[in-house]
């Protein structure tokens, strides 16, 4: 019994949280800021040739490589820390979608996946966005739980990432199938890396990825008005 409730005491404690190492956070914070600034001058040079496409996201992803104040993640990381593992991932799909599609029809139909949620995914939108503002309560210290410190608790991880495996249950569209893997494999990856802080809300969201479900959800309740 003293066995079990150690183990229970240890899956619910935050007191010791599994930080990650020096150098895996710098190198997260490189390659998240690299993927970011990368997948958005990708977006915004859609309807350019795929040479120029290619061309500017790869000197936005060398940019990032220089040393000190020279790079752009030097700055975003002061400021914003780095990018959720879920942004990251969401971004290294869009650009996997923008800069290997032969014309600029199939480079369109990307990127408007990549701003209409499908309807499998759209749930998931919704508990994000719902997720920040509780945080954010949080953060004002207007809830009477200490919700961000959860994300530093074992047992969460193994919860959500069980719960993030029921989509795979219901049958969807392509898209839908497409975005199912973004939050198991953000998940994982922070099981592994612990990126980018430690914390597993952390890795679920950020507040430019908030913001930018938050729009995706207000454009798409225009568009069905």
């Amino acid at each position: 019994m003293s066995g079990m409730s150690s183990w229970l005491g240890l899956l619910l404690s935050t007191d010791a949280p599994a930080l990650p190492q020096a150098w895996v956070m710098r190198l997260g914070l490189t390659l998240g800021w690299a993927l970011v600034l990368a997948s958005l001058g990708a977006g915004l040079a859609r309807k350019r040739s795929l040479r120029t496409r290619r061309s500017l996201a790869a000197v936005l992803v060398l940019w990032n490589l220089l040393p000190g104040p020279l790079t752009p993640d030097y700055w975003l990381g002061l400021a914003f820390h780095a990018p959720s593992l879920s942004a990251m991932l969401l971004c290294a799909w869009c650009l996997q979608r923008w800069l290997w599609a032969p014309t600029l029809s199939a480079t369109a139909s990307a990127f408007a996946t990549a701003s209409k949620p499908a309807p499998a995914a759209r749930a998931g939108v919704w508990l994000l966005v719902l997720l920040g503002y509780v945080l954010l309560l949080d953060t004002f210290a207007v809830l009477p739980l200490q919700i961000y410190a959860w994300g530093f608790s074992p047992l969460l991880l193994l919860v959500l990432l069980a719960l993030s495996l029921l989509p795979w249950l219901w049958r969807g569209s392509a898209n839908g199938v497409q975005a199912r893997w973004l939050v198991p494999l953000a998940l994982l990856l922070f099981a592994l890396t612990r990126l980018p802080t430690g914390n597993l809300w952390d890795a679920l969201l950020d507040p430019w990825l908030w913001l930018l479900l938050q729009g995706l959800l207000i454009r798409s309740l225009v568009r069905r008005a």
